[in-house]
Formats: structure tokens, C-alpha cells, sequence
């Protein structure tokens, strides 16, 4: 009797041990960014100083429980969603750009943009974006067809995405609204 008692024993010590540490390691807090559901990917462009400042504005005009670390999620939504458009609007025939588009300048000038001005002083500088593994791969597409056509560079095309979304938040404001990041998406490709 006493050797079955034994080992009842030492494996509800043994459990309790393991779930104690469990319960330690889960309750510790982590430090860094906040996880996500789904991991973000670091996709590097050279920005302007005043592109770096339009990513923070823009980040205050989202809707209330996003940030400035959303704003190229949802940029990229928006360059892809007029990217698409202008695949259906020539969709009978073998184009992806309408004929009259030449350049990039052509194409901020068909999406009512102001053309991206060269600042004399500020230089642009590397720095990292954080995106989604879907908009990272829009991205990747929007640069490969942009750069097919016109020679344009990821960071050029980030800085039309960024246009963008300036142009489309000004049209339909979303500060203060409840949505999220799905959300938001949804509604561009509605528009």
C-alpha cells in the first residue's frame, strides 16, 4: 500500500511544480510591442522628413484604436484598391496602365495628386515599415508593375501610397469611428 502512495505523491508535486511555472511565465508581462494576431513584416523605404511627419498626421486622423503603426497597412490597402481599379478599367485589353499614363508624375496627376516636389535641404533616409504579410505582398506587386512601367522604386511607390491615403481620409474622414484594421479595408475597396 505504501509503495502505491508513493508515486500518487511525487506526481502531484511534479504537476504542481509545472503548472506553477506555467502560471508564472503566463502572467509575465512582456515588454515591446503588443503581439498581434498576425506578425508584421519589416519592408524597408527611404523616406522624406515631411513624408515621416504625414505618416504620424495621418495616424491621428484613423479611427480610434489605430495608430501611426497602422498607417502603412492601410496605405497600401488603398494604392492596391486604385491599382485595381485601373486594372478594370482596361480590362479588355492588354494593358494594366491606361495609355495616357506615361510616368509616375502622370499617374499622381490622373489620381488628382500634387507630384511629389524634391526637397533641396532633407535627404531621404532608410527606415523600416511594418506590414502585414498580405500588404507586404501588394506592395510587392504594386512595385513590380510600377517599376515595370516607369522605372519607380519601393520607396517612391510607398510615398504614392501615402498620397493616397492623405487624398482618401480627407474625402472620408474616419477619426473618431469604431472600426478596426478589417474594417477599414473593407471600406477602401467599397469606395
Amino acid at each position: 500500500m505504501k509503495s502505491n502512495e508513493r508515486p500518487k505523491a511525487r506526481d502531484k508535486a511534479d504537476e504542481q511544480k509545472v503548472s506553477t511555472l506555467k502560471d508564472l511565465l503566463r502572467d509575465k508581462p512582456r515588454r515591446g510591442r503588443p503581439r498581434r494576431m498576425v506578425a508584421r513584416q519589416n519592408v524597408y523605404v527611404a523616406l522624406r522628413p515631411e513624408q515621416k511627419q504625414l505618416m504620424d498626421a495621418l495616424g491621428e486622423r484613423l479611427p480610434d484604436g489605430l495608430g501611426r503603426p497602422d498607417v502603412p497597412d492601410v496605405a497600401v490597402s488603398v494604392l492596391t484598391a486604385r491599382l485595381e481599379a485601373l486594372r478594370s478599367a482596361v480590362a479588355g485589353r492588354t494593358r494594366e496602365i491606361p495609355e495616357g499614363v506615361t510616368d509616375l508624375e502622370s499617374l499622381f496627376l490622373l489620381w488628382d495628386l500634387a507630384p511629389p516636389q524634391p526637397s533641396a535641404g532633407a535627404a531621404e533616409r532608410w527606415t523600416s515599415i511594418r506590414l502585414s504579410p498580405q500588404q507586404a505582398l501588394e506592395l510587392g506587386r504594386a512595385h513590380g508593375t510600377l517599376n515595370a512601367a516607369f522605372g519607380a522604386g519601393r520607396s517612391e511607390v510607398f510615398g504614392l501610397a501615402l498620397a493616397l491615403l492623405a487624398q482618401f481620409l480627407e474625402r472620408h474622414p474616419l477619426a473618431g469611428a469604431e472600426m478596426d484594421l478589417g474594417e477599414v479595408r473593407e471600406m477602401i475597396f467599397r469606395v
